[in-house]
């Protein structure tokens, strides 16, 4: 087959852009579908979660003292839920963009990638929720007695702890993935070197000023810690150089 009928057609800049925003309307738009699904049900959702805590001699209590908290717990329940359900169709449209761009030895590494984070976050999440907060919560009920002091819990503080965890899961998956492809698609001109310190700084950002304050004076060394464990993580794979460069498709 001649070099001429390897290369792809080429794309305009502007259809580049044009797909990407494409990608980024689909996502919000997805994203706030499914977080409208979450919030019809999230209040029997979070009734039934509640009732995982087990108190031992029922001595704890939850409470609400600020109603008007419960509404921003619940839509904050439903736009991330909502985010999480959309992930493994996000997935499929991130792949069909930057499928056309990929050299034949990229495409698999890449998928296998999508498909990890949309299979394996969503899990992560429902084991955060249904075992890891009520275990937390028990444990803490268990060294906070006090002899005749009744214990009472606020439950949205409790959810709060759950989004919070929630939410550096997700920017951790987020991170280690966009960090991953960074590696795999590099190429001698060096993409990996310039886009790494910007998706860390970006990451960094969004951990220390959207964590819940029941985080509060831990923000930036937890933040820290989960920037410097996803760069760790991303460096176990190699940075793939030389590549044919017939074989990719040109973005010019």
């Amino acid at each position: 087959m001649s070099e001429q009928r390897i290369i792809l057609e080429s794309k305009s800049l502007d259809n580049h852009f044009q797909d990407l925003y494409s990608l980024v309307k689909n996502t919000v738009i997805l994203s706030s579908l499914t977080g409208i699904l979450w919030s019809i049900f999230a209040t029997e959702i979070l009734t039934e979660w509640v009732s995982l805590f087990t108190f031992e001699d029922n001595t704890g209590d939850l409470s609400i003292y600020a109603p008007f908290n419960w509404v921003e717990v619940k839509w904050s329940f439903s736009i991330l839920m909502g985010v999480i359900t959309a992930i493994p169709f996000i997935s499929l449209m991130l792949y069909n963009f930057a499928k056309p761009g990929l050299y034949p030895n990229e495409t698999s590494p890449v998928k296998s990638i999508l498909i990890v984070n949309a299979i394996f976050l969503p899990l992560v999440i429902f084991g955060i929720w249904a075992w890891m907060v009520p275990e937390m919560v028990d444990v803490a009920d268990e060294l906070s007695k006090i002899d005749n002091v009744e214990a009472k819990y606020d439950i949205f503080e409790i959810v709060n702890l759950a989004l919070g965890i929630t939410w550096m899961t997700v920017i951790s998956s987020i991170l280690s993935t966009s960090l991953l492809l960074a590696r795999i698609m590099d190429d001698s001109g060096g993409i990996y070197d310039w886009i790494r310190p910007r998706i860390i700084l970006i990451s960094f950002g969004l951990l220390v000023f959207t964590m819940p304050s029941v985080f509060e004076g831990l923000r930036i060394p937890i933040s820290l810690l989960i920037l410097y464990l996803c760069d760790l993580f991303s460096r176990l794979f190699p940075v793939w150089e030389n590549r044919p460069h017939s074989t990719k498709m040109s973005l010019h």
